[in-house]
């Protein structure tokens, strides 16, 4: 729907306005650098939820594919299906979030961001157990970030399908050829 920026010409757009160079690059980058301003303001909280962040890592992707998969977001998905493998999360923890219930891998917190992801998606509460057992185990400063991880893929997962921002090169389809039966 939006044009993909050359790249050369998305690195230029995002040194600008201090978009980082890996982040230039990728095709949700070159589309939304048509509009450099707001891609900085997008890049910039990427950034720190990415590579900033006190939340732990295989957390925050589980958020990210969860999104992904219940929004029909291929992009989101498949990109982050890589970002996980490279972070060494297991596949099955990777693939369980096709269907949480089912993965025995999967602690009680892992369950509880799970759920939080939905209820967010659903709408804009947080069940009390489901809040119980976030605090239990993360600080304030870690919520905070939980929630704006949240936001900012569901966000992300809106703006990929809307503006029809196709996979990078090298970025596999929907794993085992299976995309989501339903969405939203």
């Amino acid at each position: 729907m939006f044009p993909l920026l050359e790249p050369e010409e998305a690195k230029r757009r995002a040194a600008e306005v201090g978009v980082r160079k890996e982040l230039a690059g990728v095709n949700a980058f070159r589309s939304l650098l048509n509009n450099a301003r707001t891609a900085g303001a997008i890049g910039n909280l990427l950034s720190t939820l990415l590579f900033e962040g006190s939340l732990d890592p295989r957390m925050r992707e589980l958020v990210i594919l969860r999104t992904g998969w219940r929004t029909a977001s291929e992009y989101e998905f498949c990109q982050h299906v890589g970002v996980a493998r490279r972070l060494e999360i297991s596949d099955e923890d990777i693939l369980g979030v096709r269907d949480p219930e089912s993965c025995k891998s999967y602690s009680e917190l892992d369950r509880a961001v799970i759920r939080l992801t939905d209820e967010l998606l659903a709408g804009t509460e947080i069940s009390p157990p489901t809040w119980s057992t976030l605090t239990r185990a993360l600080d304030t400063a870690q919520l905070i970030e939980l929630l704006a991880v949240t936001a900012n893929w569901r966000f992300f997962a809106l703006y990929l399908k809307a503006a029809g921002v196709p996979l990078d090169p090298g970025v596999p389809g929907w794993p085992e050829g299976r995309a989501p039966t339903s969405k939203l």
